[in-house]
């Protein structure tokens, strides 16, 4: 009888709590134009015939102010006769658009910036559409997209209706410009490059939109000039829209005095005496004396050259060089490893005399045109050729007028770890030999004659990573780099002017200027691995040759037709206050080893 009256007690509590509960049984929406009702119901969690509960409201508002459509919204609930409730959702619709007024913008026309609003959403922010301020902050970040996508920088300062034209949205964009740009030294330290030359080398100038590839542009092109040991850029924002550039530098060491010993496969061991100075008075301006006495019986070269990367506003370059140097012409190798070339009584020096003057003037941020002449003199010394090898010793006048263009598209010209480099160039060239090998009849290469050469130069260098900015551009990268070098002689050239292959700056691991020929082909590839800041190590594998030139000097054997060859081998790259030294042990395809030493870098 107790568990009979228990569970009546159960049934009518449940009854009493269901009757408590009453149930929503409608949902009016009050207010809506232009938005479906049925679309506002849709994301409403109350819904007719479910439980009534006020604290679900609050949510329902919310929810229906997310949508982004109405200036106010209200939700209530009205209890009814039948003891049911009525769920009421009172909005204000923003009004539909009928016209966008674009205010502040010049990288993009008003169709363009028209055409990403319209794109944000479906429907987006358009004339005909009701005004969904829930897009709006994703408009804003879609043109501050486009903008960068072309290196501007770019807010929406307002985006709002009309207060007098409510249909009318009001749209101004600021758009950033240089209000200052600085050049400072880093702290305890003092600028000596003039401020005419930064503004020489800085395309960004103050009151430009601000662009970032422009500005990385002009901070790579700082770096390129190598008279820095740092850069640091910094910017900052006083007002919406102003922004102040601030570069701080470094100064490095672009004056050299050195005396000493130098060698090289082209003169071997030689006292050296070099004054140079690549910015001088801190105008830009370089100026360089170098004389060279060698100790292995060559006499003394000098040279002098001048170079101005400055001539006008539009970085127009003049270089011009007199000299004259005496070199051997087949160099050997050092350090008593290597094999394959001539005896040392067989190489033979030459003696250069002349001068060049050149002028280059870019085209864009990556290329470069150049115009140039060269008139040179050259006399063999110290050879004696064998019957048969008379054509080696050619000597008389040389004039080239020099023609071509650059295309540098690196992360920087100092250490580049990614990108490309390209050179064209075509040189007509007049030569007037007076002698061959002694004689002044029965060669065709004796008096006038006319060639030209056409050369082909292409470096391009990966890395992993982040690409580096600017300031970084000595910062230590694993880098694979690769060339492809290719040259083409049409008419009758001197013995000295063709194309020249092997050693520190052809095929490793065969001696300089191994192969020789009218044609000629270079393919390199090299892993750069970096121990320290200045200290690589670095893997390499060299493949070409030169063909259909002269014929064979003693061992030196020549082909008239292609024929490559391969070198490979491991090297070591550093870097000094004198500029980077290379020295490299090669391997020919026999597997003979030859060392390689090199003030400079490869390619």
């Amino acid at each position: 009888m107790i568990k009979c009256f228990t569970l009546v007690a159960v049934l009518l509590a449940a009854f009493g709590t269901a009757f408590a509960q009453q149930i929503v049984s409608k949902i009016d929406v009050e207010g809506d134009v232009n938005v479906n009702e049925d679309t506002i119901k849709a994301v409403m969690r109350t819904k007719e015939g479910q439980v009534y509960q006020e604290a679900q409201l609050t949510r329902d508002r919310q929810s229906i102010e997310a949508m982004g459509f109405f200036q106010d919204v209200r939700v209530f609930g009205q209890l009814l006769q039948d003891n049911t409730y009525r769920v009421v959702a009172q909005v204000v619709e923003w009004p539909k658009i009928e016209e966008i007024d674009i205010s502040g913008n010049t990288v993009f026309d008003d169709t363009k910036i028209l055409d990403v609003f319209a794109k944000v959403s479906t429907p987006g922010i358009q004339p005909g559409q009701v005004l969904n301020v829930s897009l709006l902050d994703k408009a804003a970040t879609a043109i501050s997209e486009l903008y960068r996508t072309e290196g501007y920088f770019a807010r929406i300062s307002k985006f709002e209706p009309d207060s007098q034209k409510p249909s009318k949205l009001l749209v101004e964009i600021v758009e950033a410009r240089v209000s200052k740009i600085t050049i400072e030294p880093v702290t305890g330290s003092k600028l000596r490059t003039r401020r005419s030359v930064f503004d020489k080398l800085i395309d960004t100038k103050e009151g430009d939109l601000l662009n970032q590839r422009t500005w990385s542009e002009d901070l790579r092109r700082i770096v390129d000039t190598r008279w820095f040991d740092s850069i640091d850029p910094d910017s900052n924002e006083p007002d919406l829209g102003k922004v102040e550039l601030i570069v701080r530098v470094q100064e490095g060491r672009t004056g050299l005095f050195n005396v000493g010993l130098q060698v090289d496969p082209r003169n071997n061991l030689a006292g050296l005496l070099t004054l140079t100075e690549t910015n001088l008075n801190g105008t830009g301006k370089s100026v360089g004396i170098n004389l060279l006495q060698s100790a292995q019986g060559l006499g003394t070269s000098l040279s002098l050259d001048y170079g101005d990367p400055f001539l006008d506003d539009r970085r127009t370059a003049l270089n011009a060089s007199i000299y004259s140097r005496q070199s051997l012409v087949f160099g050997g190798s050092l350090f008593g490893i290597g094999g394959g070339s001539l005896n040392e009584g067989d190489r033979f020096s030459q003696r250069r005399t002349g001068g060049s003057i050149g002028i280059s003037r870019p085209f864009n941020n990556e290329t470069r045109g150049n115009i140039g002449i060269k008139a040179e003199n050259i006399n063999t010394i110290n050879f004696t050729p064998d019957p048969g090898e008379e054509f080696i010793v050619q000597d008389g006048d040389v004039a080239t007028l020099m023609l071509g263009v650059v295309r540098n598209r690196r992360d920087n010209s100092v250490d580049p770890s990614r990108g490309d480099w390209l050179r064209l160039a075509f040189e007509p060239s007049y030569s007037n030999i007076s002698s061959v090998g002694g004689l002044t009849t029965g060669y065709p290469i004796l008096g006038s004659n006319f060639f030209g050469k056409f050369i082909v130069d292409f470096r391009k260098y990966f890395s992993s990573g982040p690409p580096r900015k600017p300031e970084e551009f000595d910062q230590p990268r694993k880098v694979i780099a690769t060339r492809v070098y290719a040259g083409f002689i049409a008419g009758e050239v001197p013995f000295v002017e063709q194309f020249f292959v092997g050693g520190s700056n052809g095929v490793r691991g065969y001696a300089e200027d191994r192969f020789w020929g009218r044609n000629a082909f270079l393919a390199q590839i090299e892993y750069r691995y970096p121990i320290q800041q200045s200290f690589n190590i670095i893997g390499f594998a060299d493949y070409g040759g030169a063909w259909n030139g002269y014929g064979t000097v003693r061992e030196f054997t020549q082909s008239p037709n292609l024929n490559l060859h391969l070198g490979y081998g491991i090297g070591i790259n550093f870097k000094t206050p004198f500029g980077p030294i290379r020295l490299d042990l090669g391997f020919d395809d026999k597997g003979n080893p030859r060392t390689h030493f090199l003030i400079g870098g490869s390619f």
